[in-house]
């Protein structure tokens, strides 16, 4: 019976899905791009599991999928419909009756359901409550052939995004599988929520809850509950014409703005200090506390430290001052590279040394202040505050390369967790209109006091790389701007040859 009802759920999405890119391809032809948003995200929606999983991962961060106007859209952070499960077997199936004894009260209803699982109260042995959330049914058997339904529509979502820098969806797609799949490793979820209990348990402005592991299974965490009101519910709040701020303060007698910017000074400080963090904090994961505390809750996703922590936070640092109206196109533009292009980085850097030039004179300085003309001539001011209302960095970075990637720049997104992860925090506080108010003293605080603990993250590490390879680097790189850009490639060109004979540099080493 249990493979027959699997291989009809599978047949069943597939059709689903089937119609939906059909649907959507119907409706984008006719250029109604909000009523294809509405129709993907609500039959997204319906599909549930790991389809609502991709909706709460891009509906803040995409402009397209920002034109959702379900008035029920923000329910997929936390109050998704829940499935018939016996709570009290599976327990019993789960846990030897003597850890079993040390759970004395268990409602029999969830009260929360995401999607991979559904959370229940309980209440332990010495009256400490707590949560008990259980893995939904069919996920496991289920996930991956939903990956690759999901995968194949997201490769045009991806396109749709990065549509200015040459991306090779496949990669973005294989790091949601991968995230998705760790979300159903409850082991490796109770581990990694008492990691971070431990880092901050003297914390006393960041409450991460207590994982009791030795009643956490492959299928059950337990975990202490922690109340207040979730993000989720503030925005809706927000949505209904009250004021978050005001509500918080009437309701928890806390400080919004102090509550925010301390969860970014701590997400700013921990990527750069621990070996990984809370990968995830949407609306329905983010808890507004009594006495000025903030919380978080659900540990399925991580997001591990950058493996190059001085060029991400100079990267950091630069981004940060789009929110004090310091930004400076030419340095982002180079910061980006760093990260994202690191071999085109340091063969630009490599060129420079060995001909000698100084920092300004770079073929990085050279780009970024073409990009930035080219910029700032489409905007027609050179204001940042027009980036206020959209300061996605990738996005950002697309606006800066202008159209069809005329700088050829080809993107690594591996490991990109922790940025995405700053992404969701900073998409979080702008939802609860509150970005003014908090961005810049998060940012400001979090990066003053690495600067002062970790001045090892200001020194650029140097590259080992030969002339050869920084020559044969930047041979393919012209390539691709002469096929994009062919009045670009003979300006780069001209600029290079001006400034040095590229013929004899491999020969000088």
């Amino acid at each position: 019976m249990k493979p027959q009802s699997i291989s009809s759920i599978k047949r069943h999405r597939a059709a689903k899905m089937a119609k939906i890119a059909t649907r959507a391809i119907y409706l984008q032809k006719k250029g109604d791009n909000a009523a294809m948003a509405n129709y993907i995200c609500d039959e997204l929606v319906s599909l549930g599991g790991i389809y609502i999983k991709f909706l709460q991962g891009v509906m803040l961060q995409s402009e397209f999928f920002k034109q959702w106007t379900s008035p029920s859209r923000l329910n997929i952070f936390e109050n998704l419909d829940s499935e018939l499960i016996d709570i009290g077997s599976v327990l019993r199936a789960e846990l030897s009756p003597s850890k079993l004894s040390n759970i004395t009260q268990i409602q029999p209803q969830p009260f929360a359901a995401g999607s991979f699982g559904q959370v229940y109260y309980g209440t332990l042995k010495d009256t400490t409550p707590v949560i008990i959330k259980v893995l939904r049914p069919l996920v496991r058997e289920t996930l991956q052939f939903d990956l690759r339904l999901l995968g194949i529509f997201s490769k045009q979502f991806f396109k749709k995004l990065y549509e200015n820098v040459q991306i090779n969806p496949d990669t973005a797609i294989k790091e949601f599988k991968r995230a998705s799949l760790n979300e159903t490793d409850y082991i490796a979820e109770a581990e990694f929520a008492n990691e971070l209990y431990l880092a901050y348990k003297d914390n006393q402005n960041l409450l991460i809850p207590k994982t009791y592991l030795d009643l956490c299974t492959s299928n059950i965490i337990v975990q202490e509950y922690i109340g207040g009101i979730s993000a989720a519910q503030l925005i809706k709040q927000k949505e209904q014409g009250i004021d978050p701020y005001t509500y918080v303060k009437d309701v928890l007698g806390s400080d919004l703005d102090q509550q925010l910017a301390e969860l970014g000074i701590q997400y700013f400080h921990g990527m750069f200090t621990l070996p990984r963090i809370q990968g995830d904090p949407h609306p329905g994961n983010v808890k507004l506390l009594a006495n000025n505390q903030i919380g978080l809750i659900d540990f399925g996703i991580d997001a591990p430290s950058p493996k190059d922590k001085p060029a991400f936070f100079g990267l950091i640092k630069e981004y940060s001052n789009i929110y004090t109206g310091k930004l400076d196109i030419e340095e982002l533009f180079g910061r980006f590279l760093k990260v994202f292009a690191s071999d085109l980085y340091d063969a630009f850097k490599k060129i420079n040394e060995v001909r000698g030039g100084d920092e300004n004179g770079s073929l990085t300085r050279t780009i970024g202040r073409l990009a930035s003309k080219t910029f700032l001539s489409k905007v027609k001011t050179s204001d940042s505050s027009h980036m206020m209302n959209d300061p996605n960095i990738i996005k950002l970075i697309n606006k800066v390369v202008n159209d069809q990637n005329r700088f050829g720049i080809e993107l690594s997104l591996e490991s990109t967790e922790m940025l995405r992860a700053a992404q969701t925090y900073i998409n979080l506080v702008e939802s609860l209109g509150r970005k003014k108010q908090v961005l810049p003293v998060a940012f400001k605080e979090a990066i003053s006091r690495l600067e002062i603990e970790h001045p090892e993250l200001v020194i650029e590490k140097d590259s080992s790389m030969s002339t050869a390879r920084a020559l044969n680097i930047i041979t393919k790189w012209l390539e691709r701007v002469a096929t994009r850009d062919p009045i670009l490639f003979k300006k780069l060109i001209s600029y290079v040859k001006g400034n040095s004979d590229l013929s004899n540099l491999e020969k000088e080493n």
